[in-house]
């Protein structure tokens, strides 16, 4: 492990000096032996305590770099659990984002299948439109062979499939219901009837689902309906 150069310098010091200390007390401990043995009374000189003084520097000095050795390794410690706590933090960060983004994608096939399923039911409903033709003119302005015409457009999406194209016709005054009142194309409901095929007229983001409807009656109007039925 990488040490600072304060830590490496105090237990460079320590060790240097508690060495020197030990020699020294040493030579004096041979110093005082050799007088004891030769009947010279034991002599105190500074030396002893210096040396005593020098452990004593010693055991601060290597206090202290202790300390500092501690401290090293609790900023290491510290510096190691912050950048735990960041890469946590950062992988929390990137769940959430990706429980968002899910949570986002979920709603909008919500949403996707709720249109769908709105649009289908529209298109098994079916979407219609009514004309009202009035009667012709007295005195022959109109006939069989030359009737009044109209076209009854249904408007549906763009992208949809025409299933089934409904013909519906009867007097204006009539309280029949619609349903009663179902033709076929071609089929003579009393001076008016539907002819050929239905066709389409194609707009910027709809298609209009026509069919032709003919009326040469001189007593009463006539109504014309068609429902289109389709598919998304």
């Amino acid at each position: 492990m990488n040490l600072s150069d304060p830590v490496m310098a105090a237990l460079i010091g320590a060790t240097a000096t508690f060495v020197t200390a030990l020699i020294q007390l040493l030579v004096n401990a041979r110093r005082q032996a050799a007088e004891r043995a030769a009947g010279k009374p034991a002599s105190r000189k500074p030396g002893t305590w210096l040396a005593i003084f020098a452990l004593m520097l010693a055991a601060a000095v290597g206090g202290y770099a202790f300390a500092q050795y501690q401290g090293y390794q609790d900023r290491e410690d510290s510096k190691a659990l912050r950048g735990e706590m960041q890469a946590q933090l950062r992988d929390l960060g990137n769940a959430a984002a990706r429980l968002e983004r899910a949570g986002l994608q979920r709603t909008e096939l919500s949403q996707s299948d709720a249109t769908l399923g709105l649009e289908r039911r529209h298109g098994q409903e079916g979407v219609s439109a009514v004309v009202e033709l009035p009667p012709c003119e007295a005195g022959g302005a109109c006939s069989e062979s030359a009737p009044m015409r109209a076209a009854i457009c249904a408007t549906v999406p763009a992208g949809v499939t025409v299933t089934e194209v409904l013909l519906f016709t009867r007097q204006e005054d009539s309280q029949q219901p619609w349903a009663d009142a179902k033709v076929a194309s071609g089929q003579d409901a009393g001076s008016a009837r539907f002819i050929d095929n239905y066709f389409e007229r194609v707009q910027a983001d709809a298609r209009e689902i026509c069919q032709r409807f003919v009326h040469w009656g001189s007593q009463k109007g006539r109504s014309a309906r068609i429902v289109v039925r389709y598919t998304p």
